[in-house]
């Protein structure tokens, strides 16, 4: 308790793994241990291709269904805060399936994207291993058909952003 440990390699093992679903990812990642059970905090610096707003980040961000923006002047300030609103919210076991991004965090400056998100330790693989067991056993040949259908069941996207 109340240490934080430098994992030794670097890459850490996220950019890696980021790489076997894109290898043409260009990712160097770092980490860093800590005692924590709720969820992975992440920050990324990512270099542009092109010059783009805040807004245009923030949009391709809003394109996908499985990440919900959390803004710290709403008082969600940390991982335990992002938890306690899907308690508050009436989420099972305060499950987050949903990525949680600091909307307000997120800053584009100089050909560089600057942001912070969330991963809930158990709860983010439920969605992807839903729509996973679909396609596997031929139950769903649309992706986004099964993703539709799971987050509907699961309410992903409904009380977030």
């Amino acid at each position: 308790m109340n240490t934080l440990v430098p994992e030794r390699h670097i890459p850490s093992h996220q950019g890696p793994d980021a790489q076997s679903v894109d290898p043409d990812l260009d990712v160097v990642t770092m980490a860093v241990k800590v005692p924590q059970t709720l969820a992975h905090l992440h920050y990324w610096t990512v270099d542009l291709t092109r010059n783009a707003t805040k807004e245009e980040v923030l949009d391709a961000f809003r394109a996908s269904s499985r990440i919900a923006f959390v803004r710290t002047s709403d008082g969600i300030t940390a991982l335990n805060t992002v938890k306690e609103l899907m308690a508050d919210l009436g989420r099972p076991h305060d499950n987050l399936y949903e990525v949680a991004l600091w909307e307000d965090m997120l800053e584009v400056k100089n050909g560089e994207l600057f942001y912070a998100y969330m991963v809930d330790n158990q709860a983010i693989v439920i969605p992807d291993t839903i729509d996973a067991i679909r396609a596997v056993t031929g139950l769903s040949n649309d992706a986004q058909s099964s993703i539709s259908r799971t987050n509907a069941s699961l309410g992903v996207g409904t009380f977030l952003s």
